[in-house]
């Protein structure tokens, strides 16, 4: 394994960095930034683990995407246009959501299920200024990445029953992106939120 040092271009500290990672997190400083062809500070948020959570703990960074959504036109048949629908207000047919996407290294299944996971249910959590002693896993998907793979996420959702979504046409448009560490377990089936 190849140790990579950088120095935070916010205090100049030297930063230790044991894997591959877009995001390196300084922590004399507290600050985070992005390797993307240069180097930007990032607005990042750390949830805080449930005081309840037992087993190797773990963060899982991702994409928290704040999008205008706009339905132009639909065509549901057999069911309801159920899940945007519910994430916005007043049953209409535009609005503004957050998209959560997973910005680890995920096979297509666990990403699929956790980005509607949170996406559908947003999670609420306190804060913290750290990771403490929880490892985080690599951050490989970039933050322009993310805004593209939003469309992904939300066609996703209204997808998941056959035959019910025949036509969607609509305009997502990204107006923020932050990065988000979500807290996690590792268990036997995998990794658990552990908000």
């Amino acid at each position: 394994m190849k140790v990579i040092q950088v120095k935070c271009p916010q205090c100049n500290s030297p930063i230790q960095m044991k894997q591959k990672d877009r995001v390196f997190f300084c922590t004399q400083c507290s600050t985070m930034h992005v390797r993307d062809g240069g180097i930007e500070k990032l607005d990042y948020e750390i949830a805080e683990f449930n005081p309840n959570t037992q087993g190797e703990r773990t963060y899982m960074p991702f994409w928290r995407v704040y999008a205008t959504f706009i339905v132009r036109s639909k065509n549901v048949e057999g069911g309801t246009f159920f899940k945007l629908a519910s994430m916005l207000k007043s049953g209409s047919d535009s609005g503004n959501v957050f998209i959560y996407v997973p910005a680890a290294d995920l096979d297509t299944a666990n990403f699929k299920r956790i980005a509607v996971q949170f996406t559908s249910n947003p999670p609420r959590y306190p804060t913290r200024l750290n990771f403490g002693n929880a490892s985080r896993l690599p951050a490989v998907i970039s933050k322009q990445e993310a805004a593209e793979m939003a469309d992904f996420v939300v066609v996703t959702m209204e997808a998941e029953q056959p035959g019910v979504l025949q036509n969607l046409d609509y305009t997502l448009t990204v107006n923020d992106t932050k990065l988000v560490y979500l807290p996690f377990v590792r268990a036997a089936q995998g990794l658990m939120p552990a908000l």
